[in-house]
């Protein structure tokens, strides 16, 4: 199905517009806002949305591997987006894959594919961070009342569950049930039964009770439901005259009876239900009912807000809002008990240099900029684990942790950044085809071969460069602080040695006070 609501006028000058695409496991959308700026605040105001059907999901094979017609028929989907897109700059438009895009084994095969049908990169987002957008988008579209919410979001291959009161969630989960895969294991035949029904709840209750404690225990005030799953079953609800404006368990009952005695909604048709949603509907009545249950839920009210409403608040306030990531970079380092002195060091040397790389003032050398901030503060949480090895303990917290804000491509290159800091480099070759990453490994080594006498040193002046002509990395220094510190010497000649093995050139300039340049002792390569 193609939906476009278009109500766009020319932007006025304080006003800028946005674009926020959600590529869900059922559906992809796109929406477009405008951001209106109030009283050191701003408000959206949407003017445009797409939506498209294209069920990834169901698009997995026994090999959770994406298949060709499924793959086609989301480039088909993301090219008509790009025209959309044409006249938006990088940094006014975000793109969020969900769990389908995390579960693929074979990502890396077509998500440069979808990337280049759209024109914007894809920000593949963890299970807790599709959460906090998701209650991000809630909240933001609710009035701030001061009672605690608890926000589900019903999706094709998973669930979010969400906690919390004003802007801050309190507890985020992402539970891997949903529509499509309920649908295949319960309503393949299409051949609607109670029995099918009782099964399938069973089964969503089992994958749900893992989360039902704590979630009892942080308690709520009032329930919310999002996005197309739960919208369909309010639509229905409202339709057949099933509760007043809340959808409850006995709802739930009767929309299940219902179904049931018209045994197929492809042939016979469900007051309130749209043809595209009617192979999906019967799972996510099954998963919907077994949270009610598990979490003992006595009505649910729907929000129309959901996960592209949250990137797009995302989007106009990054920049002008504190952000997320900073605050899970320092939950981790508390967690990990991280040397916040030490690590702020390394920090400041690793940024030093990269300035005099690249202009750190546009827009993605900005993220660039975080990017490495962020690694080099996190560089030893592997330490609590162990000192041995700390860095492919790190590389892997890291990788695999659930952190808000941020990207799983993000934390891929942070992993790998971490893993490459130290050591040898062919462990790492994979990220050294990148310029600009390889330009970060160059900064964080050397902050860490500077400041690994973990105390404030009078650093003389350094002065790093890239030679175009001679694709080298140049260090320039004084001769004198090199001599009179022979152990950084040895370690900056092992460094170079490192760099050749992977065939990068890395070379040391040393000059005397005089600024007279003199070979350096240690060798240019």
């Amino acid at each position: 199905m193609f939906v476009v609501n278009k109500n766009e006028k020319s932007p006025v000058d304080g006003e800028k517009l946005i674009a926020a695409v959600d590529l869900g496991s059922n559906s992809f959308h796109l929406m477009v806002a405008r951001v209106v700026l109030r009283d050191n605040d701003f408000i959206l105001k949407k003017i445009d949305s797409v939506k498209e059907q294209v069920k990834l999901a169901d698009g997995l094979d026994g090999y959770k591997e994406l298949t060709e017609p499924y793959l086609l028929k989301a480039i088909r989907c993301l090219t008509r987006f790009s025209e959309r897109l044409r006249s938006f700059s990088p940094e006014s438009v975000r793109v969020v894959g969900t769990n389908t895009f995390r579960v693929a084994k074979n990502i890396g095969v077509f998500l440069p594919k979808f990337e280049k049908a759209l024109g914007f990169p894809i920000n593949v987002i963890s299970g807790v961070e599709e959460a906090r957008l998701i209650y991000k988008g809630v909240c933001n579209s609710l009035d701030s009342d001061g009672k605690k919410k608890l926000v589900i979001d019903i999706g094709g291959g998973s669930t979010e569950f969400i906690v919390g009161t004003g802007l801050d969630p309190d507890l985020l989960e992402s539970v891997y049930v949903g529509t499509s895969r309920i649908r295949r294991d319960f309503f393949s035949s299409n051949l609607l039964a109670i029995e099918n029904f009782n099964n399938a709840v069973l089964s969503a209750r089992k994958e749900i009770q893992v989360i039902t404690k704590n979630f009892r225990k942080v308690g709520w005030d009032i329930a919310y439901g999002c996005s197309g799953t739960i919208k369909s079953i309010n639509e229905v609800c409202r339709a057949n005259g099933l509760g007043e404006s809340k959808l409850s368990l006995e709802s739930l009952d009767e929309i299940i009876h219902l179904a049931c005695k018209l045994k197929n909604l492809k042939e016979n048709c469900l007051p309130g239900l749209k043809v595209d949603r009617a192979s999906s509907f019967p799972g996510g009545v099954a998963i919907l009912k077994a949270i009610f249950h598990e979490l003992k839920i006595t009505n649910m009210e729907f929000s129309t807000a959901a996960l592209r409403t949250g990137v797009l608040y995302e989007v106009a306030g990054r920049g002008s809002q504190p952000d997320q990531r900073d605050r899970t970079v320092k939950h981790l380092m508390e967690q990990y008990e991280v040397d916040r002195l030490h690590a702020s060091r390394v920090s400041h040397l690793a940024i030093n240099l990269l300035r005099q790389l690249f202009d750190v003032s546009t827009t993605d050398n900005k993220e660039l900029k975080k990017i490495l901030h962020w690694t080099s503060l996190l560089l030893e949480i592997g330490q609590t684990l162990s000192h041995n090895a700390y860095h492919r303990h790190s590389s892997y917290i890291i990788a695999n942790s659930d952190m808000p804000g941020f990207t799983k491509r993000e934390q891929t290159v942070m992993a790998s950044l971490i893993l490459g800091h130290t050591g040898k480099l062919p462990k790492i070759s994979h990220i050294l085809n990148h310029e600009k990453f390889k330009a970060l490994l160059v900064c964080l080594r050397l902050a860490g071969i500077f400041t690994r006498s973990r105390v404030d040193l009078n650093l003389p002046e350094m002065f790093l460069r890239y030679e175009i002509d001679n694709e080298a990395y140049v260090l320039e220094m004084h001769k004198d602080w090199i001599d009179s510190h022979p152990l950084t010497a040895f370690t900056l000649k092992q460094e170079m040695r490192e760099w050749r093995k992977v065939g990068i050139k890395f070379s040391l300039s040393c000059y005397l006070l005089e600024s007279q340049s003199v070979n350096s002792e240690i060798g240019i390569l």
